[in-house]
């Protein structure tokens, strides 16, 4: 019995999924499998339009998942190449890994599911995988949604479960998952009757036979009415292309029968657990609320952008998305309690796109800015000198590209303040700027280009010097 317990206390497991604008219902799910006993859970971010990916990095923030930034790329079903890539970064650290859906909750029968790992092994040794059949829920007569627990909403599913089945797997002896199978190198693949799985020859991924056994998964498919339409324009993560699901698959399941009212869910224990993480997400929350993003300047090669409003000193996380779903994460970095600066560099990378939003990491909310949304380039200047000071050579090289399109009094006045302790060849050009214009007949800037060599002129200039024969003659004329 002793040993019984001991093998039971150090199987190591772990549950991961995708997902993809799936806000109202990820927390449930997390801390269904939190309480369920699993050590860790995964979740890949197919980026996701209404508050979703913000969440998920939200939980990842405090610690209650390990997200992954998954977008859809062309061609490619992003599901399997999520496990994939999962097999292949994080699966060694687990004795077994349970791969489902956000709808899926995987339901034990008198015990717990390390428990029932730990059976496995000891009758059969050497466990490749388990299969557990789908037992799936409808609407249960809903029409609507309601902010209840998924798993207290459903209680009618049908009468047995499917032949479809979700895999757990051993890492060890796993190279590769499907959808909802996987490929061993060795160990025996059991169903949820610790039996030996036989599998429905014509289509592999359902067994040939199922019963309800030690376990299965809950798989809430269609929830309400309300919920399905608002799901089913979601494109399915397990294909290529963007195919919808069907609308008449919800009458299918609409008027279910068969109640499983006695399944093995402590929604008493969900929801404290869940209570709990939402404290920790507002904890979060409170140095944020009121937070603002503004962009002070954008090109090809940075953003750069400042948040005013914070009630934390702290360092906190921006993350920034590009039209293509790209992100990047970065750090702010306090400037005092209120207002944090942050810089993304987009140079040498594919992140950059003119249209992109910016969302607090904590925050449910992301803000989205086009093309016109950018300051115009005098703005950027003002903006810079007055949160990014110390950004002498990236504010310069603006004022320079400036002067060339369209000079002006007020950008020089904005520049002339700026002291550049670290370039003092820029702040004494900016001096003999301001003293041509003054007295434009003296030649203050013939002087200081005589003077200065060619140092000067090679670091600010282009490849094809155009800025330096501006420099050099046609500023002249201003």
């Amino acid at each position: 019995m002793r040993s019984c317990l001991n093998k039971v206390s150090i199987l190591k497991i772990a549950v991961c999924a995708i997902c993809r604008n799936e806000v109202d219902y990820v927390e449930e799910w997390v801390s269904y499998y939190k309480t369920a006993g699993f050590d860790s859970v995964f979740i890949y971010d197919n980026v996701s339009d209404d508050g979703t990916s913000e969440l998920l990095s939200a939980l990842h923030g405090v610690g209650e998942i390990t997200r992954v930034h998954w977008p859809r790329r062309e061609g490619i079903p992003p599901q399997r190449d999520a496990y994939g890539h999962f097999i292949e970064q994080f699966s060694s650290a687990y004795d077994y890994v349970l791969i489902c859906d956000i709808d899926e909750f995987l339901v034990v029968e008198n015990g717990s599911v390390k428990e029932l790992l730990a059976e496995a092994e000891r009758t059969y040794g050497n466990v490749g995988a388990i299969a557990f059949p789908w037992l799936v829920f409808g609407s249960s007569g809903h029409e609507e949604s309601t902010a209840a627990l998924v798993v207290e909403r459903f209680k009618k599913c049908e009468k047995k479960p499917s032949a479809v089945v979700k895999t757990m797997f051993c890492p060890k002896n796993t190279y590769n998952m499907r959808t909802h199978i996987c490929d061993l190198i060795s160990g025996v693949y059991l169903d949820n009757k610790l039996a030996v799985a036989e599998w429905n020859q014509s289509m592999p991924i359902k067994l040939k036979s199922s019963t309800f056994g030690r376990a299965v998964v809950h798989h809430y498919y269609t929830k309400s009415r309300e919920e399905w339409a608002k799901r089913r324009l979601l494109p399915k993560a397990d294909r290529a292309g963007q195919e919808l699901k069907n609308i008449a698959e919800f009458d299918k399941y609409h008027n279910q029968t068969h109640q499983r009212a006695d399944a093995n869910i402590d929604t008493g224990t969900i929801l404290r657990y869940l209570n709990g993480v939402r404290a920790k997400l507002e904890a979060v929350r409170i140095d944020i609320n009121n937070a603002t993003v503004e962009i002070v300047s954008v090109n090809k090669d940075w953003v750069f952008g400042v948040v005013h409003g914070f009630a934390t000193s702290e360092s906190v996380k921006i993350r920034i998305v590009n039209s293509s779903g790209k992100e990047t994460i970065v750090d702010t970095k306090p400037s005092n309690e209120s207002v944090h600066v942050f810089t993304v560099k987009t140079k040498w990378r594919d992140t950059f796109s003119e249209d992109f939003s910016v969302s607090i990491v904590g925050s449910s909310n992301a803000r989205s800015f086009t093309r016109q949304d950018w300051p115009e380039p005098e703005k950027s200047i003002e903006l810079l000198v007055k949160y990014y000071p110390e950004a002498e050579e990236h504010i310069f090289s603006m004022f320079i590209d400036m002067l060339e399109k369209e000079p002006s009094f007020r950008l020089l006045e904005l520049v002339s303040g700026l002291g550049f302790k670290k370039y003092t060849m820029y702040r004494e050009f900016i001096v003999a700027l301001s003293l041509h214009v003054e007295s434009p007949n003296i030649g203050y800037l013939k002087i200081f280009a005589s003077s200065c060599g060619d140092d000067f002129f090679k670091k600010i200039a282009d490849p094809k010097n155009r800025r330096r024969k501006y420099i050099v003659s046609s500023i002249n004329g201003w």
